[in-house]
């Protein structure tokens, strides 16, 4: 087993660690510990721990995503760079938030679960040696999908699993990051299906009832594959206008496999949530703020760009004391979905996949099935009437609408469904997201500055095809 390179340890985000006296530090694993698995404890740690590198930057992806997308505030006094960088110009890469959603940690994590399981003998059989390989490769693809969201035209590394001493992986272009996520979220679904006659070799947290056997997971699997094909077919759409025929086709195919349901109005917030508890050694929700006291407010947007009577505003949205910081507010309105410090986390979501759906049916021309969809969420979640519209560009409007407010401070997905549809820009819903304090959206997080001095400020990517 090599020693992994970690292209920058993550180290300002709070994750809940793995603290019991009886378990390896997995916020710092040493390659002695896993490079050869003999226990199934061993397993069901690394299981954990990929699981809980993710969480709290999740939390984080929601709460920057939401401030870029306009619809949310963070009017923090003593950290003005929430508004001053995150509504501002540029972000620093060497600050808190530069820093944050580079998930090589996590990565480096699953790395050395795959290969420590994988030469492993005589503690799992054939059948759970797959499916716990397959679920590793599965939570790796998740993290890496948020360094592709995040970070965007500046390029990822992908060829991690290398040395410690050989120089940083290469930055690769969005186009080829995207296609090595598929590919490994394809082996992944693979193994996962292969080892799917028993059970997994560790548990998984509670928040994963539904999806905590191999067969189940493959599902959850299916729906991020669904997701990195989008991002792939749409990639040069707010450029050119193009999309790609056949990364739709895959994400549409992705989809069929996936746990999405569009006729059962009762599973709409499905999906694997991440849970909390006030337990030692685990960690409450970063989410949760009493509305009374908060500093996370509702950009106003919320409220004056949603349809009368839209009912996700009425139940996720609440009234609070007014609030003003760093030229942002004032706000006196903030959200209602976190009501107290070990509410579930969404990772995804019944109803984005049927938006997703949307998308996908849009993207091949299905307009009329792809403004029913929109129209299935628009009335069974936002109480709203049914749409009736004609046009390609009112229809993808209508889409992002539904999006938008369905998964309001849930997805950082406004943000980036607006930078692959080209309306990043400083225009008015439904062309753009509109100015705060006078600047248009940002378009993405730049490389952490540990990063960029590794690589001898060099930033050149490769690029194997468009």
């Amino acid at each position: 087993m090599r020693a992994r390179h970690l292209a920058l340890a993550l180290g300002v985000l709070l994750v809940a660690a793995c603290t019991d006296v009886n378990r390896p530090d997995l916020n710092n694993p040493s390659v002695s510990d896993f490079s050869k698995i003999t226990t199934q404890a061993q397993i069901a740690a690394i299981a954990v721990g990929v699981m809980s590198t993710d969480r709290g930057r999740l939390e984080f992806a929601i709460q920057s995503g939401e401030i870029i997308g306009r619809d949310a505030y963070q009017l923090t006094t003593s950290e003005p760079r929430w508004v001053t960088q995150l509504l501002g110009p540029s972000i620093d890469p060497s600050g808190f938030i530069g820093t944050a959603l580079w998930p090589y940690d996590g990565i480096r994590l699953a790395n050395i679960g795959i290969d420590g399981v994988d030469v492993s003998t005589g503690v799992v059989d054939d059948a759970q040696k797959s499916s716990a390989e397959g679920y590793l490769r599965t939570m790796k693809g998740l993290m890496l999908l948020r360094a592709i969201e995040s970070r965007d035209t500046a390029g990822v590394p992908i060829a991690v699993d290398i040395p410690a001493t050989d120089p940083p992986a290469p930055l690769v272009c969005k186009a080829d990051a995207l296609r090595y996520l598929v590919a490994l979220l394809d082996t992944a679904d693979a193994q996962l299906q292969a080892g799917n006659a028993e059970p997994f070799p560790f548990s998984l947290p509670s928040g994963f009832a539904g999806f905590d056997d191999p067969a189940s997971f493959d599902k959850f699997n299916r729906g991020l594959a669904a997701k990195a094909n989008a991002y792939l077919a749409f990639r040069d759409f707010g450029a050119s206008g193009t999309i790609d025929a056949a990364a739709v086709s895959a994400a549409d195919a992705d989809l069929a496999a996936s746990f999405i349901d569009t006729t059962n109005v009762a599973n709409l917030n499905t999906g694997p949530v991440y849970v909390y508890s006030t337990n030692t050694g685990d960690a409450t929700s970063g989410m949760f703020g009493d509305p009374a006291t908060t500093t996370i407010r509702a950009n106003p947007r919320v409220e004056t760009e949603s349809d009368p009577g839209d009912q996700r505003v009425v139940r996720d949205v609440v009234a609070t004391t007014p609030l003003s910081n760093a030229g942002a507010g004032p706000s006196s309105i903030t959200f209602d979905l976190y009501p107290t410090p070990t509410t579930p986390t969404p990772i995804m979501l019944n109803k984005e996949l049927v938006l997703l759906r949307a998308e996908v049916e849009w993207g091949e021309g299905h307009l009329p099935q792809a403004l029913a969809l929109a129209n299935y969420i628009r009335t069974n979640d936002g109480g709203l009437a049914a749409k009736s519209l004609s046009s390609s560009t009112d229809i993808l409007n209508q889409i992002l609408y539904e999006k938008r407010f369905s998964l309001l401070w849930q997805s950082p997905d406004r943000w980036y469904d607006s930078r692959m549809f080209g309306k990043l820009n400083g225009s008015n819903p439904p062309v753009g997201l509109g100015l705060e304090n006078g600047l248009p959206p940002l378009y993405n997080v730049p490389l952490p500055q540990g990063e960029i001095d590794a690589r001898g400020e060099v930033l050149t990517k490769t690029c194997s095809a468009p």
